[in-house]
């Protein structure tokens, strides 16, 4: 069940044009150790003048995710006393969903992407002990526009800060092979063991090398992760009607972030994995489109720009809360440029029912860098394809 509330303070006041206070409440009851869920959020609207316009709010709440995993090709080999625990990263998209939430269901520019680390093929199973993950969402947002500031312009900029405790996540067969050769870790058990024996030695040059054994292994998941993610979202739009030559408008969204950290390693729950300036994580991103209207006749054109991003894991070649790059010969170049791409479009109404259009996106033809497909975790930001231009016709009935 839930409920909204909009309660008005104060309107057409000295120094107060608008003074509005929003709030919501969500409860929902689930099976297992989660129980009953409740998610709220409230803020406010404060527009002193005309045309000039403050907001900020604060959203809490929760959701039951994720199943657990039996672990597949888990006997890689790994040195004894040189294994590095490697988790699972979680999709990014919860930081698109909370972030979609605070503005209100509003559109994003695509700077965060659907995506995992590594990935284990499952078969879904339900664990009774999970809880809800729980996430806190703070955002400011000022906007101005109208004839006071500028007739045709509109700004609002949105500062957001999202945290998610209690992430459902679980560690690889790296991770656990770890843990079986040193004995550390947390008591509570993150991989169960479908066999008794899990761990069999080898010789290799010399030295003691361990393997996991085959389907020896039930990787679960367990509320022990979390992640944050900080950042400004900007949105800028401009009309202006040119007398009778025709109408000229434009739009600029713009993401910066700050920051964006995975915590997943349940021995050291302060370690940062950082995610931003990794695959599908750039720093900044904008799409700026122009449109320029004569009678029936419209001409657009857009740019779209992707910021530079780290190959492989930002770690292996930067420091990280003050640790020494782990890998940082990793390759002869650090960054996978930025990338701008040009599309062209146009298109006439023959008649108030009949539109025809024709157009022509990525017309540079910049195809992904340094091989990426474009269709991969991560890649998948970048373009697929190369030039590729289109035409039809609209018909209303």
């Amino acid at each position: 069940m839930f409920t909204e509330f909009r309660v008005p303070l104060l309107k057409e006041k000295t120094a107060a044009q608008e003074l509005t206070l929003n709030l919501a409440a969500r409860y929902a009851d689930y099976n297992g150790a989660t129980g009953g869920v409740l998610a709220y959020n409230g803020g406010l609207e404060y527009a002193p003048i005309e045309g000039l316009r403050f907001r900020a709010g604060h959203r809490a709440r929760g959701a039951c995710t994720q199943p657990r995993r039996p672990v597949r090709g888990a006997g890689a080999e790994l040195r004894s006393g040189t294994a590095r625990s490697v988790l699972i990263r979680q999709p990014r998209q919860r930081f698109a969903d909370a972030r979609g939430q605070l503005r209100g269901g509003g559109e994003f520019p695509r700077t965060i992407t659907t995506s995992t680390r590594r990935r284990s093929r499952s078969s879904a199973a339900a664990i009774p002990e999970l809880k809800e993950e729980t996430s806190d969402s703070f955002t400011r947002r000022p906007s101005c526009g109208s004839r006071r500031f500028l007739q045709g312009f509109s700004l609002s900029a949105d500062y957001f800060d999202i945290n998610i405790d209690d992430v459902i996540t679980a560690p690889d067969g790296a991770g656990h092979h770890e843990r079986l050769l040193r004995r550390a870790g947390p008591e509570q058990p993150v991989l169960r063991p479908v066999h008794a024996q899990t761990v069999r030695a080898s010789a290799r040059n010399g030295e003691a090398a361990h393997q996991i054994i085959q389907g020896s292994l039930q990787q679960l998941s367990l509320n022990y992760a979390s992640s944050t993610a900080r950042g400004v979202d900007i949105e800028a739009g401009y009309s202006h009607q040119l007398g009778e030559v025709g109408k000229l408008s434009t739009r600029l969204v713009w993401t910066h972030m700050l920051q964006r950290d995975d915590f997943l390693n349940p021995a050291a729950p302060g370690d940062a994995d950082q995610v931003l300036l990794e695959l599908g994580d750039p720093k900044d991103a904008f799409n700026l489109s122009t449109d320029f209207a004569m009678g029936r006749l419209t001409i657009g054109y857009q740019l779209r720009y992707i910021g530079k991003q780290v190959l492989n894991f930002y770690e292996d070649t930067f420091s990280v809360q003050g640790n020494p790059p782990q890998n940082q010969d990793y390759a002869d170049v650090r960054y996978y440029g930025a990338v701008l791409y040009h599309d062209i479009r146009a298109a006439y109404d023959i008649t108030d029912k009949v539109n025809a259009y024709l157009g022509v996106d990525n017309a540079t033809n910049r195809i992904p860098p340094f091989g990426l497909t474009g269709t991969g975790a991560g890649s998948g930001i970048y373009e697929a394809k190369g030039r590729f231009a289109y035409a039809g016709v609209k018909v209303a009935f």
